[in-house]
């Protein structure tokens, strides 16, 4: 016996773990702190699922029991990301509005966010950290190992959506094809399962027509060959829908004025708006704001002037679930930015998400020329600042290299010397990560609707240096 007890203090000297059984494992802290995360999730980047053990605002950290890894980006290095479900691990690094989270996260909560480990701990990157619904294993699906790798299409019900992360849970009736690049060794292994199906950032529209209970044909491709996500390919074309499975929507509803009328160049709006906040009660799931901003007009759009919105005030009604977190920890006059649907009658849906934000100064929503609106091709800009929390630049133009097929701007000159938004950076996120303001970079854009003041990157980005602009 005191054999074995000098062996066990020699193996807790020396930071090894013991434990009884596999269902017992201890918490496993990160390098920082003496322990190594498994050997598996040593380089993973990507996101991850699990109950909240302890959260500190102030020096913004906390632990999670790890449940689930719905997500695992191109970009990771973890050979068995799997291998972290079932230990507590911390996570650092949390900044800006994301602390509000952990102010209104409780042990025993269940949150969602991205980390990245960078060589020593997991760290916070600043992409997601929300409260999700208790873990649920028929929200997070899991791929069968010959399905990994497949490119196609396939015939599927909509069982779920996530309008935060504009995600899909699938229930694949049938693979309809499979594609050239498709290297799953067993497509058809997929039928009768359900997957997640995300992607859909740059195909807002067509996502926000679909409907829990429609039978879909969409195309998609895995990735990642360690997730368990796949990407779409194409917008999803509806074959049928099923009215018993209609689902109540998620959104909160916006009532625009006391009254219930909604003015007729209003009519039909979604994008997202900007306002300082004059009134609230989270009780009642409400607040009004002034609008300060109209950032974005998405391309499926009906107003026909969202302008008129600047200025107004704007009463919201029927805010629930984990919106009214950014209620409670909202302060009279503080800024809130949240996107906007109407699909008729007096309210509209908040559709994209509701979060707080700096106070709105000169500059930070630029207007286009009139005459570059429509514009498509090549620029060259100065960075003048970042917009983290939306994964944007703002950006003096300096050069118009070219105006592809497609184009309609009137004169595309017209943009040289001003000041634009750049928006579509989110699947760039670590080329976005090293731009600086000052240094010039060329990229080809879209103006993807003729009301809005943003411009989409398409393909092509790539950093020029500081001295680009002068020569």
């Amino acid at each position: 016996m005191r054999i074995l007890l000098s062996v066990a203090v020699l193996l807790l000297q020396s930071g090894a773990a013991l434990w009884v059984s596999a269902d017992e494992r201890p918490a496993i802290r990160n390098a920082e702190n003496g322990d190594g995360l498994p050997a598996g999730m040593r380089g993973f980047n990507g996101m991850l699922v699990g109950e909240i053990r302890t959260r500190d605002a102030e020096t913004g950290r906390f632990s999670v029991l790890v449940q689930a890894v719905p997500r695992v980006w191109r970009n990771s290095q973890a050979e068995d990301p799997g291998s972290v479900v079932g230990r507590t691990v911390e996570i650092s690094g949390v900044f800006g509005r994301f602390l509000d989270v952990l102010v209104v996260t409780r042990p025993g909560d269940t949150v969602e966010f991205e980390c990245k480990h960078d060589g020593e701990r997991l760290v916070f990157p600043g992409e997601l950290l929300r409260k999700v619904a208790p873990y649920d294993p028929a929200d997070y699906p899991t791929l069968p190992e010959g399905f990994r790798g497949f490119q196609g299409r396939v015939v599927a019900d909509i069982v779920k959506k996530d309008p935060e992360t504009f995600e899909l849970i699938l229930n694949v009736q049938q693979v309809e094809s499979v594609g050239d690049d498709n290297s799953a060794r067993e497509p058809k292994s997929i039928e009768g399962r359900n997957l997640m199906l995300a992607g859909f950032w740059n195909r807002k529209d067509a996502y926000h027509e679909l409907k829990p209970g429609s039978r879909v044909l969409v195309g998609m491709t895995h990735i990642g060959v360690r997730s368990e996500h796949l990407t779409v390919t194409d917008n999803p074309r509806v074959l049928a829908a099923d009215a018993r499975m209609e689902m109540k929507a998620d959104a909160a509803r916006v009532n625009l004025h006391e009254d219930g009328g909604l003015p007729a160049e209003l009519r039909g709006f979604r994008g997202m708006l900007v306002g300082r906040v004059v009134e609230k009660d989270p009780e009642a799931g409400s607040f009004s704001v002034i609008v300060d901003a109209i950032p974005r007009v998405w391309k499926n759009n009906q107003a026909r002037n969202p302008r008129a919105f600047a200025g107004t005030t704007v009463h919201i009604a029927g805010i629930s679930g984990r919106l009214i977190d950014t209620l409670v920890t909202t302060r009279k006059g503080e800024t809130l930015e949240f996107g906007a649907f109407h699909d008729g009658g007096s309210t509209m849906r908040v559709v994209e998400e509701l979060r707080k934000v700096s106070p709105v100064k000169p500059g930070d929503y630029p207007s286009l020329p009139d005459a570059f609106r429509g514009f498509r091709g090549a620029l060259q800009a100065k960075v003048v600042s970042k917009g983290q929390e939306r994964w944007d630049l703002i950006v003096e133009v300096t050069q118009v290299q070219e105006s592809a097929e497609g184009s309609t701007a009137e004169n595309a000159q017209a943009v040289i010397g001003q000041r634009i938004m750049l928006a579509g950076f989110w699947n760039r996120k670590e080329l976005y990560s090293q731009f600086e303001a000052g240094e010039t970079i060329g990229c080809t854009v879209e103006h993807p609707h003729p009301l809005t003041d943003h411009l989409v990157v398409l393909n092509d980005v790539n950093r020029l240096g500081r001295d680009q602009a002068d020569r």
